[in-house]
């Protein structure tokens, strides 16, 4: 997304639907903080877990976000910006940044919150945030093609949308080769029906070759 036209042209340029659904969560009563608390983090990782079971994926382990916080979010390089409603965090996005450039880089909200379109006010005040900073691009992270529902809130907030190229190297062949390498779909069937403490278990081990 371009911001160097300031929040009110990116307002004026998003999609009606997504100024609709930020009216929306604010009438309800949402209210969204940008923090840098250790105890933001917990919350994240809390609603982290539990969309990445919605998707069929362990979550990655708590010690990778620990030292993620350590080294980037306490030295200034990312921010989190969270929905609070009724007292209770119901979504949280992970923005990075880098110059004058932020990165989208991770977003986990309860779903059984997902009427009140807290999704949409955590990222318009994070957008206000970035203006606000100096910063002129946030970029909104890699979309697979089949996930038609999440290219479409992206490209809701008028963000450009681009290919991006992945390769792996297989040794045994020797060549590199193109094409996607998530997890299979019988997988993330499984994934959804493991227990919590037994995907978080999957998501530690499994992390560095799945993540």
């Amino acid at each position: 997304i371009d911001l160097t036209g300031g929040a009110g042209d990116i307002l004026e340029a998003m999609r009606d639907s997504n100024r609709r659904n930020i009216k929306k969560a604010a009438k309800e009563g949402v209210e969204v903080e940008i923090t840098t608390a250790p105890e933001a983090l917990a919350d994240f990782y809390r609603l982290n877990c539990m969309t990445r079971r919605d998707h069929g994926l362990p979550p990655q382990p708590y010690s990778f976000f620990q030292s993620f916080a350590e080294k980037v979010i306490t030295r200034g390089g990312a921010f989190i910006a969270q929905a609070v409603y009724e007292n209770k965090v119901i979504a949280s996005n992970v923005y990075i940044l880098f110059g004058r450039k932020a990165i989208y880089k991770y977003g986990a909200s309860d779903r059984k919150y997902n009427h009140l379109r807290a999704n949409n006010l955590v990222m318009w005040k994070a957008i206000e945030c970035c203006c606000e900073i100096g910063v002129e691009t946030l970029g909104l992270g890699r979309t697979e093609l089949d996930h038609e529902g999440l290219r479409q809130f992206k490209k809701g907030w008028n963000a450009r949308e681009y290919a991006i190229d992945y390769y792996r190297y297989s040794f045994a062949e020797g060549k590199f080769k193109k094409g996607s390498f998530g997890v299979p779909g019988m997988t993330h069937s499984i994934f959804r029906k493991l227990p919590a403490p037994i995907l978080n278990a999957a998501g530690t081990l499994l992390y560095r070759h799945i993540g």
